[in-house]
């Protein structure tokens, strides 16, 4: 039958094989079968990308959340950083805003990269918003630097000033005096009374012209607290000089008709007079205008509303960066809201795409363009003009750069001078002589010959500036330079570089005997007395010599090792010169360039005194805070006194550092009535004018009795027993306290106890440290602590930092703690 029925199939294809239900339904099961495999494979896949999604896009939310908190600290560093150059126009202020305002715009760039993947249209739109106001705000930062760094536009009043007041002035006063010579001078006999009116209009000239200069002043805030007020009552004594002088003016003309030589040259004065009057009349108004100061005019019309606007953004871009992650977050229940999710998120990196594309080809490519250019001929690197502006932006920023360039031009030369010369005595300063030094050593290496560095430092020096005043030693600066013009050749290079020190370039030299006869007769001279203000004042020098190539090519190098000498040469004798040795060892060297850094550490009063609390062990109430001293270093950092006491020694400057710490202590201690403990060296007592300067301030009040402890390191004592046993029963007859530092590290002495009147004995962090470690620590605190009790003395445990510290020093009977567990050091005032 099977054979039939293909037959009939072949034939006409009328009865094809049917097949079974079973395969019917084999196969119905097997499509769904397959299709439920294939959307459960699908929707299973595509529920992990979903997921996987999710958390990539919140991880991206909560570094857009990042960025914008960056943006928000780098808004407020700009703001801060501007009114600072404000108050404070220099170039390491310019440099800080500057480079904040760069900060500012490389966060927001970030931050609309990273937003043009974001799913919402309006955080994107808002990033690039944020982008373009940061350019248009370190346009304007570039353009109120611009202000700032010219007189002549941030302060109205100053063209007016150069070119009509101080003109008129001068041709007024120069007038009034040839006429006041030719009355005066004449051969026929004097007109007393022409004479006095002259006086009178040159004495109401002058005072005029005081009342302006006190009105500016005046504007400034300089003498006064009611600027307005103060200038007003200044307008008004100048209009009554003013109606003077014209009243003098015209009572001449009406008195002398007939001399027409006088009457022409009260015609001159009169205008003269009356220009400056005009001018003046002018300048009041600029005065009186609110926006007088165009920096600040500009910094509250343009930037601080722009700074506030970019906050208000950022702020809401926050909101919807988090308010689009929860709404992510709900989105995620369902499929659909899914796939619609995906579908704007897709149209949202789509539009950023382009819209990136298209900022960058239609804003941000020709003002790149238009920068490298500006750039490149700043650089002196431009090969052609600057392309044409397209927008009104680029153009104001092609006439600010001419401007610029017109600027630096016109000033080039005053600023290369004042860069390169010392203001107090017009020699080179360091940098001049630096190059100058480069160059001698490069011609010495190609002619065979020698060049010497005499690195000076004065002996003395701070002596005589510290008792006779600034004005006396920069009056001994000028004649020390003057001297030295005239002790050596032309062609050398005499320099000062800071301070009293002053370095000298000798050149063209084939031995050292030429250099130790010209730093021996420069020691001559400038030892050799000086007078000022009807007083004699002596001075010596210590020089170090440097001889290149026998020390050396490099100009630092040969300058450092000049210094070395120098620094050797001083502690030897002083006033004496030294060459360059192998003995001078870079410790030595080191040593004094931290020496030098302390110096002026203290010049520029940098030290600071920062404050520890001491507690009660028995109810954890405040007894007192212990005075710490603490420098600030550039380059490593705060620097305990470990790290710089004995180059504070080596500098004699204990008792200087602890006169200051004295008198800081009463104006930055925590609170008015906290007692205060201050460390002091027992060698300072040894010291009669320091313990007088000591006993003067409590007995004047500077320093109060009762809020002061003294503490003294046990080590120092060993000197001049007498001496400090008497100073100390004096402070403590005064009511002051006295402590022994540091007790059991030093040379321990039973009799320090009986000798002294101690009222404290702190134990010294080292033993506190191993509570809990070293059984022996433990035992020696409790010896101490029963030994000062029995001593009647009380006891303060230092460097306490755990818990189990305090506990074993309570337990023991200590009275008082410190340490980092209780508070730490901070700076007072």
């Amino acid at each position: 039958m099977a054979l039939n029925d293909e037959r009939r199939a072949t034939r006409g294809g009328i009865d094809d094989k049917l097949p079974s239900y079973r395969a019917r339904y084999f196969q119905i099961v097997l499509g769904l079968t397959i299709a439920f495999a294939i959307v459960t494979i699908f929707s299973y896949r595509y529920v992990v990308w979903l997921t996987a999604s999710s958390a990539t896009e919140a991880g991206r939310r909560e570094q857009t959340v990042a960025l914008i908190n960056d943006s928000l600290l780098q808004l407020y560093e700009v703001r801060q950083e501007l009114h600072e150059f404000l108050l404070n126009p220099a170039p390491d202020s310019r440099e800080r805003l500057t480079a904040a305002s760069k900060r500012l715009d490389s966060t927001l760039s970030h931050l609309m990269v990273h937003d043009g993947q974001q799913p919402d249209r309006n955080i994107g739109t808002s990033a690039h918003a944020l982008h373009d106001d940061a350019k248009l705000l370190d346009q304007r930062v570039v353009e109120l630097i611009g202000i700032r760094s010219d007189p002549a536009r941030w302060f109205a009043p100053a063209h007016l000033i150069e070119n009509q007041l101080q003109s008129n002035n001068s041709l007024f006063t120069a007038e009034l005096d040839a006429l006041l010579e030719s009355v005066t001078s004449g051969h026929d006999a004097v007109d007393s009374e022409l004479s006095k009116s002259l006086y009178d209009l040159q004495k109401a000239w002058l005072r005029m012209i005081e009342e302006m200069h006190l009105m500016i002043a005046d504007r400034f805030g300089v003498h006064s607290v009611d600027p307005p007020g103060d200038m007003q009552a200044r307008a008004d004594k100048l209009k009554l000089y003013a109606t003077q002088i014209n009243r003098l003016l015209g009572s001449l003309r009406l008195r002398y008709p007939d001399d027409r030589l006088l009457q022409g040259q009260l015609e001159i004065l009169g205008g003269h007079a009356a220009a400056w009057q005009a001018a003046y009349t002018e300048m009041e108004q600029q005065l009186r205008d609110p926006a007088w100061r165009t920096d600040l005019a500009y910094l509250n019309q343009q930037i601080d509303p722009q700074l506030r606007a970019m906050q208000h953004r950022l702020d809401i871009l926050r909101v919807q960066v988090q308010a689009r992650g929860r709404v992510d977050t709900l989105s995620g229940i369902g499929i659909r809201v899914g796939n619609v999710l995906f579908a704007a998120l897709g149209v949202m990196l789509l539009l950023g795409i382009v819209g990136y594309f298209s900022l960058d080809r239609r804003i941000l490519r020709p003002i790149r363009t238009l920068a490298e250019s500006l750039k490149a001929d700043a650089d002196g690197d431009a090969t052609g003009p600057a392309p044409p502006p397209t927008v009104s932006e680029t153009r104001d920023l092609l006439d600010a750069f001419a401007q610029m360039q017109a600027q630096v031009s016109s000033r080039e030369r005053e600023l290369d001078h004042l860069a390169h010369h010392d203001v107090l005595t017009g020699l080179p300063n360091r940098a001049l002589f630096h190059r100058r030094l480069a160059n001698a050593i490069d011609s010495a290496q190609q002619h065979g010959l020698l060049v010497g560095v005499l690195f000076m430092d004065l002996d003395r020096f701070k002596q005589v500036n510290d008792s006779y005043g600034h004005a006396t030693g920069d009056a001994m600066l000028k004649e020390i330079a003057s001297r030295l013009r005239k002790v050596f050749r032309q062609d050398d290079v005499i320099a000062r570089l800071g301070g009293d020190e002053f370095a000298v370039l000798l050149e063209n030299l084939r031995e050292r005997d030429e250099m130790t006869r010209l730093a021996e007769k420069a020691l001559n001279t400038i030892q050799r007395p000086y007078e000022f203000g009807g007083q004699l004042f002596y001075s010596g020098a210590s020089i170090g010599i440097a001889v290149a190539p026998d020390d050396g090519a490099d100009p630092d190098r040969l300058i450092q090792q000049a210094d070395a000498a120098m620094y050797a040469a001083k502690q030897e004798e002083g006033s004496s010169y030294r060459y360059v040795s192998a003995q001078l060892t870079a410790d030595a060297a080191a040593r004094h360039a931290l020496e030098n850094e302390l110096r002026e550490a203290v010049r520029q009063h940098q030290l600071e005194l920062h404050f520890q609390p001491v507690l009660a062990t028995e109810d954890g109430h405040l007894h007192c805070y212990e005075s710490l001293l603490r420098w600030p270093h550039a380059e490593q950092g705060m620097l305990r006194p470990a790290s710089f006491m004995n180059a504070l020694a080596d500098a004699g400057l204990c008792s200087t550092i602890s006169d200051w710490a004295l008198d800081q202590i009463q104006t930055k201690r925590p609170n008015a009535d906290a007692v205060i403990s201050i460390n002091l060296s027992a060698r300072l007592l040894h010291d009669e004018d320091f313990a007088k300067r000591l006993f003067e301030r409590l007995d004047n009040g500077r320093l109060v009795p009762t809020q002061l402890i003294l503490e003294i390191t046990e080590d120092t004592l060993e000197t001049d027993l007498r001496a400090a046993e008497r100073v100390l029963h004096e402070l403590k007859r005064r009511g002051v306290r006295i402590a022994l530092d540091d007790f059991g590290t030093g040379q321990s002495s039973l009799s320090h106890l009986r000798r002294f009147p101690f009222d404290y004995i702190k134990i010294d962090q080292s033993f506190v440290a191993g509570i809990g470690r070293v059984r022996n620590d433990e035992k020696l605190i409790q010896a101490i602590v029963r030994l000062a009790h029995a001593l009647g003395m009380q006891v303060v445990a230092e460097g306490v930092e755990t818990e189990v510290q305090r506990a074993f020093l309570v337990s023991e009977g200590c009275d008082y703690i410190q340490g980092y567990l209780v508070g730490r050091p901070a700076a007072g005032g």
